[in-house]
């Protein structure tokens, strides 16, 4: 993996089902995380494999020992407006893919309100599922409670200007 080099990232259930994937660029990597661009206008593919163009340029985090990863939601003028962080398991890589199991459980944060946790119905519908056990749930909601606080502390720096 190399700056610049474009990948498939792939957005699945804990089962493994893929629900959303889409190609970013690497802003950068290192040996705790990989940080990816994707510019307004990028396609995402559902489920249903519709293809829909994204109307925000997106930075993502996804670092190796977390259980989230972050996204930055800018404006297409470049202006920063929204957090957004997934519940999932570390980033995955296999055939030139990175995919991430996503837990249901999120924290949104639009600025400059504080961040909340989000779509807990949904992670108490996966929990049981996939039969999340106790102590799983709990690993989750540290990682959430820990995602809170990141959220509101959260200094994003400019994104690229595109075309």
């Amino acid at each position: 993996m190399k700056i610049g080099e474009r990948i498939q990232v792939r957005a699945c259930k804990t089962d493994g089902t893929v629900y959303r994937s889409w190609q970013a660029t690497i802003e950068s990597v290192s040996t705790d995380s990989i940080v990816t661009i994707a510019p307004a206008g990028s396609s995402v593919f559902n489920i249903k494999g519709e293809d829909t163009p994204i109307r925000h340029h997106y930075r993502s985090y996804y670092w190796f020992d977390k259980n989230y990863n972050l996204l930055e939601i800018f404006e297409p003028e470049g202006e920063l407006f929204h957090i957004y962080i997934n519940i999932a398991s570390p980033p995955e890589f296999k055939d030139g893919i990175m995919s991430f199991k996503d837990h249901e459980l999120d924290v949104s944060r639009y600025l400059p309100k504080p961040a909340e946790l989000i779509d807990e119905d949904e992670f108490i519908e996966a929990a049981v599922k996939y039969q999340y056990s106790k102590e799983f749930q709990e690993k989750m909601y540290a990682a959430a409670e820990e995602a809170l606080e990141l959220a509101n502390h959260w200094q994003a720096k400019p994104i690229p200007v595109f075309p």
